[in-house]
């Protein structure tokens, strides 16, 4: 029987709405995919079969009880969840069974992946095209640094950053009010960053077409699993590969301190007088 719902549908959300109709056998098996969808994705029928302690045979009654074709189609539907970012799907059920994988340290595998993805995310990076980047920053009338759920944070991050050499740099959305608010009023020379770290929200392409067609050209700082520009001018990707379910953001906050030191060096004198003013209040307002 073919699956009637689009194919992007959560996996874990169909084995759900079919547990209280399931058998014994094909319940256990449930119980174990529900555990770590995501495993799915790098493990054979045989291996997740043998992990509940079921036959092949129940395997494949689950399958199509579900309404699937076969366990590749199940396979794919994982594999999506990992690229989506899901820390659900990037759950593995044998590691979390042998403690993990810390026996050499509890921070060894956290440094090595970081180190790992900020090499990586620059060697994929031109110089030329972060210099571009760079110097549109600084010569911007406004810059607006856009970011939802988690890329809200690295956006408010690297505003803060901005803030000390220029400007007019400002941080969307803000809490109570519209997108369509901000966008009204934008110009040719402004430029807009968007943060599209997976897992992103579906109205970052319609934004910035909407930027776009206001002349403004987008700068876009995504994860290096996404393969769509989303229309965006200039897009930078970070390697985010964890060790844990939850990604690793070491290259981007890395790749915030890049575009910081190149706006410090194309602000050049006027940027370091801005400084100096900042801490001159700072000391007379007695606030650090």
């Amino acid at each position: 029987m073919t699956k009637k719902t689009p194919f992007t549908d959560s996996l874990s959300t169909s084995i759900k709405q079919h547990m209280d109709q399931l058998p014994q056998a094909e319940k256990r098996l449930a119980n174990v995919i529900l555990e770590s969808p995501g495993q799915l994705a790098s493990y054979s029928a045989s291996e997740v079969t043998r992990m509940a302690g079921v036959s092949n045979a129940t395997m494949t009654r689950l399958v199509h009880r579900l309404g699937y074709e076969n366990y590749d189609q199940m396979r794919r539907l994982a594999r999506e969840g990992k690229d989506w970012g899901s820390p659900l799907y990037l759950m593995d059920r044998r590691e979390s069974d042998e403690g993990g994988k810390d026996a050499a340290g509890p921070f060894d595998r956290h440094i090595s992946a970081s180190v790992q993805n900020i090499h990586r995310t620059f060697a994929g990076m031109s110089p030329e095209r972060v210099g571009e980047v760079g110097t549109a920053i600084a010569k911007a009338r406004q810059v607006r640094v856009f970011g939802q759920r988690n890329n809200y944070f690295f956006a408010a991050y690297l505003r803060w950053q901005f803030i000390q050499f220029r400007s007019n740099v400002y941080l969307l959305p803000v809490s109570g009010e519209t997108m369509a608010e901000y966008l009204v009023g934008l110009q040719p020379n402004d430029i807009f960053i968007v943060f599209g770290l997976r897992r992103r929200t579906p109205g970052l392409a319609p934004l910035i077409a909407a930027v776009g067609r206001a002349g403004v050209k987008t700068l876009l700082i995504t994860d290096s699993s996404n393969h769509s520009d989303l229309g965006a001018d200039w897009v930078l990707k970070c390697d985010t590969a964890s060790a844990t379910p939850l990604d690793n953001h070491a290259a981007v906050m890395a790749l915030c301190h890049v575009l910081a030191s190149q706006l410090i060096d194309k602000t050049g004198q006027a940027g370091r007088q801005r400084l100096v003013k900042i801490e001159e209040l700072h000391a007379q307002l007695n606030e650090l």
